[in-house]
Parts: structure tokens; sequence; C-alpha cells
């Protein structure tokens, strides 16, 4: 009987990990909101700022982290960002200033830089080739399921012992299912195992002959890699489908519930529908990019959120069949485009370098997600409606799929053949 290859062994590690990281911060905080303004006084505006300034931190030091992954091994460093992370939370217990609330997740950014997205992709891209495609979609899929239970545990405790205990039992979550991890499973790579990405010598020698045949740009600088074409369609296309993503991910329950007069209990329907879809996109795409070309993929992702836009576009109030469907069909959409930009980012640039690339991605991503948040918002206060962002946006899609066609074709385009 053959021993289990210790790369799943791994990505269980990472997966509990980062279900923890983001079921805490994204999911589990905000719950503590209605209890901060209640007792400190504060209103919506102000008890919210503190994790925008989250989000642009993080954008920020993406970048040095980028540039920590690629040069000393990711595991200290996630050790060390989910220790900061615990310490955080009980830290947080203590805030009485919203000053001391900037500067607790201000602390957030920098243990979520340390142990989030960026090491935990090169960690999984470092141990997977040939099954990439599932593991990254497994290991995303995680932070889906973080979200839908911690919730759950933290919610009753708010409502039956105050936020101060509930953030005890987070802190708590957080020593479990992040720092033991991290010490007792995680590894850097195969080599600490005496073994091979997919823990398959023949198929990782395949894969490398493949790579260099089809005469991709892994492994360059960061410098040459900003030279290629490549980059700069690849960092348009995911830049705007984060703008898009994150705007309509926040403002979408102000339009079909405002705006559309969507009732509660619906809407709750739409919204538990949206992010159950987000789970199978996430799982779906990853299996199929390791069955298909990641770029068909990719394309396929473009066109599944153009058209759930469009479903959106046409919806109203009474249409509840149309918006259910946009509800699945966009859901795994950008589910599925955002297991994909992962994925096209280790197909071209994986190599010494990735981190560092990755981290300026993360930074461009993000940056415009929070842009795409804010303008949403400038353009329905300014014309009182969100049409003509809906607009903009299927636009910033067709454009999008332009590009990640033209990689397409570069990719596929026959490399040329030199004399020797």
């Amino acid at each position: 009987m053959s021993r289990i290859f210790y790369g799943w062994i791994v990505l269980g590690g990472l997966c509990i990990t980062y279900a923890a990281s983001n079921g805490i911060l994204l999911n589990s905080l905000p719950l503590f909101y209605p209890s901060l303004i209640e007792e400190f006084a504060w209103d919506a505006a102000e008890v919210t700022a503190p994790a925008t300034l989250s989000f642009l931190a993080t954008a920020i030091l993406s970048l040095f982290v980028g540039y920590l992954v690629d040069r000393f091994a990711p595991r200290p460093m996630m050790i060390v960002g989910s220790l900061l992370f615990v310490c955080v939370l009980l830290a947080y217990r203590y805030i009485t200033t919203l000053d001391q609330m900037r500067m607790i997740y201000v602390g957030f950014s920098v243990a979520l830089a340390l142990n989030g997205i960026l090491p935990s992709m090169v960690v999984t891209s470092r141990w997977f080739k040939r099954y990439r495609g599932v593991a990254v979609g497994i290991l995303l899929m995680a932070s889906s399921f973080g979200g839908a239970v911690l919730p759950l545990i933290v919610g009753p405790i708010i409502e039956d012992e105050g936020w101060r205990t509930a953030l005890i039992t987070m802190a708590s979550v957080g020593l479990v299912m992040m720092v033991v991890p991290c010490v007792f499973i995680l590894r850097n790579d195969p080599s600490e195992k005496n073994t091979v990405p997919d823990g398959d010598v023949a198929a990782a020698a395949e894969a490398a002959a493949e790579a260099e045949a089809n005469g991709l740009v892994a492994g360059i600088s960061v410098i040459d890699a900003m030279k290629t074409p490549m980059f700069y369609l690849l960092a348009f296309s995911t830049g705007v489908m984060w703008f898009c993503i994150s705007g309509v991910i926040q403002h979408q329950s102000i339009y079909l519930g405002s705006d559309l007069s969507l009732p509660g209990p619906r809407l709750a329907q739409v919204f538990s529908l949206f992010f159950a879809s987000s789970v199978i996109g996430k799982v779906l795409f990853g299996w199929l990019s390791d069955r298909y070309s990641k770029v068909n993929i990719m394309l396929l992702a473009t066109v599944n959120l153009t058209v759930g836009l469009v479903v959106f576009r046409m919806v109203d109030g009474d249409s509840i069949g149309s918006i259910l469907f946009y509800a699945v069909v966009y859901g795994i959409g950008f589910s599925g485009a955002f297991t994909m930009i992962q994925l096209m980012l280790a197909e071209l640039f994986a190599g010494p370098t990735y981190g560092k690339i990755l981290g300026v991605f993360v930074f461009i991503d993000t940056l415009a997600g929070a842009v795409g948040i804010a303008a949403l918002g400038q353009i329905r206060v300014a014309t009182g409606s969100y049409l003509p962002a809906i607009n903009l946006m299927i636009g910033l899609y067709l454009a999008a799929f332009v590009c990640v066609y033209i990689i397409k074709r570069q990719i596929e385009a026959p490399q040329p053949v030199t004399a020797e």
C-alpha cells in the first residue's frame, strides 16, 4: 500500500490556517461592530474605517512579503504571522479609542500578510504542479468554509457573554487552527520530505521539459517579467476582475435590497446561494484547469462573470428566478476567477521570483478592489442608480476578455527554432 503524498497533508494544514485567518478577520470580526457602536458611541463609518485601512496596509505589505518569501523560507514567516494574529486578537479586548482600533487592524494586516494568501500560494505551488488546479481550488475553498462556520461560533458568544469574551474564544481558535498547523504540519517544499512536486518523479521531469519547450517566462526576475506584454495584460485583467468583484460583493445588498426592494428573507436567500455557489466555483475551476489549458479556463471564468453581470443588469425586484440565477452564475464566476488568477500567475511566473511577482499582483488587485468599492458608491451617489456602474463593469469585463485572449495567443504561438 503506497503512502499518501505529504503534499496533501501540507495542503490540509494550509486549509485549516487559511480558513481561520479569513474566517476570523473577514467574516467574524464585523459581528463585533454593533457592540462597539453601542459601547463607545461610534458611528458606522468610524467603526468600519479601520478595516479599510487594513486592506490598504495589506496591499502595501504584500510587496515586502513577496520579497521575503523568495529570500527566506515561508514556514517561519507563517509561524510568526500566526502568533502575531493571536496576540492582536487578545490585545483587541483592551481597546477604548478609535486610534487603538486602527493600530489593531494594522497589526492584523501584518499578520495576514505573513500568513495569508501570498505565502500559502507559494507553498502550494511548490508542492503541486500536475494537481495544482485542484490543490489551489481546495485551498481557496477553505476560506469559504471558515467564513461559514466561525461566525456561527462567535455570534452566540457575543450575544451571551460579550465581545471581549468572544475575542478570547477567537484567539483560542487562532492558536489551534493557525499556530499548530504551521508548527507541526507545514513544510516549505517537497525536498524537506525527500520527494518532488506531486510525489511523481517522472511527472516532475516531464513538466520541467514542457515548460522549457513552451518558452514560458517562469523563473525570470521581476524586472524582466515587467518587460513582457503578458505581465501587463494579466495585471490589467486581474485588476479589472477585482475592481468589479469587490464592488459587486460590497454593493449588491444595497442594489437588491434598497433599489429593487427585495425583502430581507429573499436577500438572505440570495446571499446564501451566492456564497454556496462560490464554494463550487473554486473546486470546479481548479479541477478544469488540471484537465484543460489554464488560459482557456480563465477565458471561461471571464465569460462567466460577464454573463452573470448582464443578468444582474436585467433583473428587477419581482424576478426572483433571475436574481437566483445571477447568484449562481456570478457566485461561481467570481470564485472561479479568483482561482484562475492564482493559477495563471503560477503557470506563467512560478520559480525563484514567484513570491515577488505574486506580491506585485496582490498589491495591484487589492488596490483595484478598494477602488472598485469606492467607485461604485460614488457613481450611486452621483447618479442615483447603480446601472451606470454595472454598464461600466460589463465593458471592463469585455476588455479583460480581450486581454486574456491575447495572452492565449502568445502562449500558443509557435516558438522560434534556433539553429545550433
